[in-house]
């Protein structure tokens, strides 16, 4: 009897152990396939970072060259301001700036414009400052002259007696490159000996007294230096 009942429980363990082998073989298949779909997925995650980096590359390099497009199809513009609005009412536009460029700056002939309008905005209310042209020169060198010409007129006013001004007509990523040396324009006005001058893009190039030269493509960069080696010496 006892041999009997010790068989059967060696069928029952024995039972026992193939059920726990099962599961074991089921557990280990299971894990097999989560390892497997887990390299999967990482291999999709790596490949899938890998195109974002390309896409953002390309994505760079489409915005660079759409901003080189845009940067050139404005070679040949220029803006003025101050100009109050109506002023050019029942008039051509590009006659009437042609003709206001003239008188104001002293030319000896009216500019040969190619196209002229306001900066395509809302009509401010009476209270607020009037909207800029925006002007497309025929030919670059004119477009240079009359800059240059304007930055060396003091204080030009048309005969209606509106102030103006006249900037590059830049990108706005370029406007704002430019406007973030602002601070530091300010600080060097103040600089006794120093000349200094703003390129294009937004290279802010300063002469020193000593008649060193320093370029800075980074605002912070160039405020540091002007606070360790030129405020400290004109102070």
């Amino acid at each position: 009897m006892q041999s009997k009942e010790l068989r059967r429980e060696i069928s029952q363990l024995r039972s026992a152990v193939d059920r726990v082998s099962s599961r074991t073989k089921s557990l280990e298949d299971r894990v097999e396939s989560l390892d497997t779909a887990a390299n999967d997925h990482s291999d999709l995650i790596t490949t899938l970072e890998r195109d974002v980096q390309q896409i953002k590359k390309d994505m760079k390099i489409f915005s660079d060259r759409s901003e080189d497009l845009e940067a050139r199809s404005r070679r040949c513009n220029l803006r003025i301001t101050r100009i109050q609005e109506k002023r050019e009412a029942g008039k051509n536009p590009t006659d009437f700036v042609a003709k206001l460029l003239q008188e104001t700056l002293g030319l000896e002939k009216e500019p040969l414009l190619d196209i002229c309008h306001r900066t395509l905005r809302e009509r401010p209310q009476e209270d607020q400052p009037p909207r800029a042209f925006v002007v497309r020169f025929h030919y670059y060198r004119e477009k240079e002259a009359i800059l240059r010409k304007a930055a060396t007129a003091t204080d030009p006013t048309t005969s209606h007696g509106d102030r103006i001004r006249v900037f590059p007509d830049y990108t706005q990523a370029v406007a704002k490159q430019r406007a973030a040396f602002r601070d530091v324009k300010c600080m060097l006005r103040g600089c006794d000996g120093v000349k200094y001058g703003l390129w294009y893009p937004s290279v802010l190039r300063i002469t020193t007294a000593d008649g060193k030269r320093h370029s800075f493509t980074d605002p912070g960069e160039a405020k540091d230096f002007v606070l360790r080696n030129v405020a400290k010496q004109s102070g």
